[in-house]
């Protein structure tokens, strides 16, 4: 049972009316995020202290659960009853929490305990989760850092050399010499010009050599100089600009946490590129908006922004709001509910370009079969190791990884134990990702 409220005030008694949710026992948490206002067992009144407390604003409320247990001392209890004066006494000293036209109100019945004791040792009353929104101040601090950036920008053709990459192969190659079979011949260093009536055995030596492995032709190069002050060791702006992205994409961009850096050059991107406005399918996804940690579901965490637009300015909007209604709360991220709901927004896509937290797992990995278009990863904050999320997601959409060594492909074939180049190093991939295990 979920009651939203409407722009009159919410009643009580619709509150009762409904259904409630029948579980076990009510989970417990001790986040910075939930207020708990306990009452006994078969009492409407709250315990003491919480006429102590000092209620926060009710437009930081985000859901709110009244939590009771099934069990009954005689036949003849009247649970709803019981349940309006609790929803009563909650309205005398927080009334403004029935104004607000945001809050989810459920209802919670208590399976578990059968006897009196168990039910008095029982979680009784309201649990009040709170928004889990960023502070103000940071998030306008982050957005101004951003707008900073693409100020700066400043548009220029540059020369490109020509870039050719190596690989070391070591092989083994003929002296022209023979060796003796005599070891102590071999001691004095006794070498022949033919291998003779005793079929003495070639002399060889190891070589190493360079292995051309790419080569890019020089060129002329369309960028952009900018402020690069706080964005130490990114470069996301090369990556996406240096790519022809074809077909039809949508832009998926995580605006989580500490994803400011990145998220500054994707903007960039965006403004400056044609084929991307083109496209103007653009998803900012920040788990949840303000959802507390607890109530998050995998594929139904929300906070997902779509900007349908070929203005820069409307996408950019899109942006701000996104990072103004939350920051992600816990690590993991809802990657793949943005992925499904774009899909469904967009049936005719080609594919995705998403833009993500090598840092932060996939909180709904586990719904990766209804990606059905590749998903092609710029992958921020890479250092020795690829997250195996992010393997997983490109491997199983046919997709690929890019980040500022190298473009990843063919990731589908990969199996554990296997080993790929990346850059000037060679990973291996195991349970942990790819890991790297030693440079060229």
């Amino acid at each position: 049972m979920v009651v939203h409220a409407a722009k009159a005030q919410i009643k009580p008694a619709d509150i009762v009316a409904n259904k409630p949710y029948v579980i076990g026992l009510h989970p417990i948490d001790t986040g910075k995020f939930v207020l708990y206002l306990p009452m006994p067992f078969a009492s409407s009144q709250f315990k003491p202290e919480v006429l102590k407390l000092k209620l926060p604003p009710a437009t930081e409320v985000h859901a709110i659960h009244l939590v009771y247990t099934r069990y009954k001392q005689v036949d003849t209890f009247n649970q709803p009853k019981l349940n309006l004066r609790r929803l009563n006494n909650l309205k005398a000293i927080w009334p403004e929490l029935y104004k607000q036209s945001d809050i989810l109100w459920r209802v919670f019945e208590q399976k578990s305990p059968k006897t009196l004791e168990a039910a008095e040792g029982c979680y009784h009353g309201f649990v009040v989760y709170l928004k889990s929104r960023p502070p103000k101040a940071e998030t306008e601090r982050e957005i101004a850092k951003i707008d900073r950036i693409i100020d700066s920008y400043k548009d220029t053709q540059i020369w490109i050399p020509e870039k050719v990459s190596y690989r070391i192969r070591k092989r083994e190659v003929e002296t022209g010499y023979y060796l003796p079979h005599s070891k102590d011949k071999k001691k004095q260093h006794i070498k022949y010009t033919s291998a003779g009536l005793w079929f003495r055995k070639k002399e060889t030596r190891i070589v190493r050599d360079s292995i051309p492995l790419k080569r890019v032709p020089g060129h002329f190069e369309q960028t952009g100089f900018f402020d690069t002050f706080g964005l130490r060791n990114t470069d996301e702006f090369k990556i996406l600009t240096r790519k022809n992205w074809g077909g039809k994409y949508a832009v998926l961009v995580d605006v989580t946490g500490s994803m400011t850096p990145y998220t500054a050059q994707v903007m960039l991107w965006m403004k400056h590129s044609k084929t991307c406005l083109e496209n103007g399918r653009v998803v900012f996804f920040n788990d949840g908006n303000e959802t507390p940690d607890m109530l998050k579901r995998i594929g139904f965490c929300g906070g997902l922004h779509f900007a349908e637009s070929h203005t820069f300015d409307t996408v950019y909007k899109t942006m701000q709001t996104a990072m103004r209604r939350g920051d992600g709360g816990d690590i993991p991220e809802n990657n793949v509910e943005a992925l499904i709901a774009a899909q469904k927004r967009w049936p005719q896509l080609d594919s995705f370009i998403m833009i993500a937290d090598n840092n932060a797992a996939i909180k709904d990995i586990s719904l990766i079969k209804q990606v059905t278009k590749p998903v092609n990863i710029i992958l921020c904050g890479v250092s020795d190791k690829i997250h195996p999320h992010y393997v997983e997601l490109a491997a199983k959409t046919n997709g690929r990884i890019y980040t500022l060594e190298a473009e990843i492909t063919d990731l589908n074939k990969l199996k554990l134990g296997g080993r790929i180049d990346i850059g000037k190093s060679v990973y291996e991939y195991r349970k942990e990702g790819l890991v790297k295990v030693f440079d060229y």
